[in-house]
């Protein structure tokens, strides 16, 4: 996810404006917020990695405006009204927008990882998808018969950036973006953080991307340790990885290797990939650079048994990677996954690796991708989860700037005690690493 750029960038004819309306109340009890839709066309958006893949009818439909009520303390209602004959009136109702939110869980008590936590929370994507009955069409034309999905995100930009995207069974079908009702956001952040952390108190780190400093991260404080073995591993980074799910769509995006053979190819400095930017669009005109070198050389594999600070006292894996440059040996760098939960590791075949555990970088983290239903029902409250990438000293560094946007773990099809450690690539367009190693 990128935190740099939030660059008003305009290409062809396309004008970027965002209206972020103040409630205009229908009662005290129904407030309601209105904001409006932008569009892009191929030729705004020639980078778009759904061009090959969304269906027939791209472009047929317009919804310029998104309306949000507040029905109850949780409980809120999405209008996406058409905006010409073709295009149906959208709604997804009785949704719990406080689960798109940044927060932090309950549990975190230390105010150096409160505050990577949050900020990681907003400078990671959450897209969630809803299917038939949890969402509905008003009038049931053209697209609302064709329509069979329904994803909400909230991109990793700032605080306000939201999209829409729309599916048929033939692929896309509709893609806006909308700036979040900005009063309603700071409003609701605040609540949702229960006044322990403030959106005044974060926002140059929300919307203008200020840097967190690189300070000690007290793993102690989100879990103990019940028990840990290094482990012997099998580096396959000689290997490439299948080009399936979305690293077959964003391959276009890789700058930097051309025609790559292997993950090796990617771990060098000089690798480079599309950047998202404002509104949430990639761009190859501008590429992302990277210090991938730093997990040229895998070096050691801990795997610890631990129990988390969570309420439930979680029992789960974690997982400490030394790495060493292949620029210069002596530097090493450590990514420590844990809070992974070994029910959530799937049981695949390599080819279908892309269904595995995904996540981003940081503490608590709603999936890049989720289903409506889970989304709801496991909040970021009791979440055990953390991601981070240390230096040899154990302070936190930006995995943004290294080039890396999470983990993706499953377990191997022939024999469930393997498991296969993936890392995604800045905006997962890569893999940049893949590693097998026993866990029990």
């Amino acid at each position: 996810m990128n935190k740099l750029v939030l660059k008003l960038t305009f290409i062809g004819t396309l004008t970027l404006v965002f209206l972020s309306c103040n409630n205009t109340t229908t009662s005290e009890k129904t407030p309601v917020f209105e904001s409006k839709m932008v569009e892009m066309t191929d030729e705004s958006y020639p980078d778009n990695n759904d061009i090959e893949s969304r269906c027939s009818d791209w472009e047929k439909y317009k919804h310029h405006n998104v309306i949000v009520e507040r029905k109850d303390s949780t409980h809120f209602k999405m209008v996406f009204p058409p905006s010409n004959d073709n295009s149906d009136t959208i709604v997804i109702d009785n949704v719990n927008l406080l689960e798109w939110i940044p927060t932090i869980p309950n549990y975190l008590t230390d105010d150096y990882l409160k505050s990577i936590g949050i900020i990681n929370a907003e400078w990671n994507r959450q897209q969630v998808k809803f299917t038939k009955g949890e969402f509905y069409i008003s009038k049931h034309t053209e697209e609302g018969k064709k329509t069979i999905r329904v994803d909400l995100a909230r991109n990793c930009l700032n605080s306000y950036l939201w999209e829409l995207i729309t599916y048929a069974e033939d692929g896309a079908l509709y893609h806006g973006w909308f700036d979040f009702p900005r009063n309603l956001y700071r409003e609701l952040f605040d609540e949702v953080n229960h006044g322990k952390l403030t959106f005044e108190a974060y926002k140059d780190y929300l919307i203008n991307y200020k840097n967190p400093e690189s300070k000690l991260v007290n793993l102690n404080s989100l879990r103990t340790v019940d028990s840990e073995k290094e482990v012997t591993f099998n580096n396959l980074n000689s290997q490439f990885y299948p080009l399936t799910g979305a690293r077959k769509s964003k391959y276009k995006n890789i700058v930097y290797p051309k025609n790559p053979a292997t993950i090796n190819d990617f771990l060098t400095d000089i690798t480079m990939f599309s950047t998202f930017l404002y509104p949430g669009y990639y761009s190859t005109a501008d590429p992302r650079h990277t210090t991938l070198s730093k997990l040229g050389i895998p070096k050691k594999v801990i795997v610890r048994r631990v129990e988390s600070k969570d309420k439930a006292k979680d029992k789960c894996l974690e997982f400490d990677v030394t790495f060493a440059s292949n620029k210069d040996t002596t530097l090493l760098t450590r990514v420590v996954i844990g809070g992974v939960k070994e029910n959530q590791l799937p049981i695949l075949d390599v080819d279908d690796y892309n269904k595995g555990f995904k996540m981003p970088m940081g503490i608590g983290n709603h999936g890049f991708y989720e289903k409506a239903k889970y989304a709801q029902e496991h909040s970021t409250g009791e979440n055990p989860y953390y991601a981070f990438i240390l230096d040899d000293k154990g302070k936190w560094l930006d995995s943004h700037f290294f080039g890396v946007d999470g983990p993706l773990f499953h377990r191997d099809k022939n024999n469930s005690s393997i498991m296969h450690y993936w890392l995604l690539s800045f905006e997962r367009h890569a893999m940049v690493t893949h590693l097998t190693f026993k866990i029990k």
